[in-house]
């Protein structure tokens, strides 16, 4: 009976440290989750290029962060891509981005993800991209490391 008690109590202290490195790990879905709206007043550019307007929207399931951009370039015209991509640092497909083919993405903390874009294999986009923590403001920084001098922008949003 005592060999059984031990052996739920280790159970039990297994279980619940896998929870919390799970949790440590993931994201605050319920901060990311929804659409963002750039406030391109707020954005410093870089050489690719002004956005004239963008919207984002996220969503967390099944361990994947789904994303969904639709933006207006400086010379007028729509774009639209989106990814879907566990936060394991391992590479997934983009679709529509002109700038990679794939993203990778790890979970810095809760409101914090590294996510590296790729074109054919080659990294040209390291963006690190953050939440406040009341849910309410989101920043890129996106630096185009494919890019002669690396330029660096970073696009606020907001909800």
């Amino acid at each position: 009976m005592i060999r059984h008690k031990k052996l739920i109590l280790a159970f039990a202290a297994a279980t619940l440290a896998i929870t919390q490195v799970a949790s440590a790990a993931g994201i605050d879905a319920k901060a990311w989750t929804g659409t963002w709206h750039l406030d391109a007043a707020k954005s410093k550019w870089a050489a690719p290029g002004k956005e004239q307007s963008e919207t984002r929207t996220y969503s967390w399931a099944d361990g994947k962060l789904t994303m969904k951009s639709t933006f207006k370039n400086g010379a007028g015209k729509d774009t639209t891509f989106t990814y879907s991509a566990a936060l394991d640092g391992k590479n997934y497909p983009m679709v529509g981005n002109a700038n990679g083919d794939s993203i990778a993405i790890t979970a810095v903390n809760e409101h914090a993800l590294k996510a590296t874009s790729s074109l054919k294999g080659k990294t040209m986009v390291v963006t690190d991209a953050s939440v406040t923590a009341d849910g309410k403001h989101l920043t890129l920084k996106r630096t185009y490391v494919g890019m002669k001098g690396s330029p660096t922008e970073v696009l606020e949003f907001n909800r």
